[in-house]
């Protein structure tokens, strides 16, 4: 995932764990040709060697895709879900699952699961890193559910040869996708001047004391808003024209 750097001024700093980075420019890699791409993630995902006993008709929630692979790499036998993310909700209906809702967040989940009120029991298996208690929640309106921790997101540090070109003066966008990774980046990087588009809230109250170059929320917590917000931030430092379709 790179490009002639001889040709570019502005840098692309992507840092979601492996494979995030190619499926964020997979769609829009043709619109980013003005800019050299640095492929570094901030975290590893290390799926556990076992998982807590799930009951085989309890209801999953997976609030990330990693949560599924978790439940896949274990062989878990359960038919429904709830999930967050439309990109979620497709691996976990490729994987065979029933879905029997998704909403954009963990908070919206939370009320959509109170409204359907299901009777069985479920299971939230998450990495060990995670904004909130989505179980604790349910519990308190009296459903049952079981925290499973599926995986872990180990820290990972920023390459010595992409520092040197962070710091080298020119422009940089980073999108920021969790509170984890911007917890990470701020402990790694000096990111005053940086051009951050973060996909919530929550995300960018972690960076508004640094003096960023520009500060952009997501308009929506997915992937194409994300891909919408770094292109229209990368057009106004490059002044090139093109669009996402």
């Amino acid at each position: 995932m790179t490009n002639n750097p001889n040709q570019e001024n502005v840098i692309l700093l992507l840092t979601r764990p492996l494979g995030g980075n190619e499926r964020f420019c997979l769609k829009i890699k043709h619109l980013l040709y003005s800019c050299e791409i640095l492929d570094n993630p901030i975290q590893r995902i290390d799926f556990l060697p076992s998982l807590s006993k799930v009951n085989k008709n309890s209801v999953l929630i997976f609030t990330s895709a990693n949560g599924l692979r978790a439940a896949k790499k274990h062989n878990l036998i359960n038919k429904k879900c709830f999930v967050v993310g439309a990109n979620t909700k497709k691996i976990a209906v490729s994987f065979g699952y029933d879905v029997l809702g998704f909403s954009k967040d963990q908070e919206n989940l939370l009320k959509l699961i109170k409204s359907k009120k299901p009777t069985e029991s479920m299971a939230h298996i998450r990495g060990k890193h995670t904004v909130g208690n989505l179980c604790d929640a349910l519990k308190r309106n009296q459903f049952s559910c079981l925290d499973i921790i599926g995986y872990n997101q180990e820290p990972l540090k920023i390459k010595k040869q992409n520092l040197q070109k962070i710091h080298s003066g020119r422009p940089v966008i980073l999108p920021i996708f969790s509170s984890r990774s911007a917890e990470l980046l701020q402990s790694n990087l000096d990111l005053t001047g940086f051009n951050v588009i973060a996909i919530s809230e929550a995300v960018a109250k972690i960076v508004t004391g640094v003096e960023l170059g520009e500060l952009a929320i997501s308009k929506k917590p997915d992937l194409n808003s994300m891909q919408e917000a770094t292109l229209a931030i990368l057009r106004r430092l490059i002044k090139f024209d093109g669009s996402t379709s």
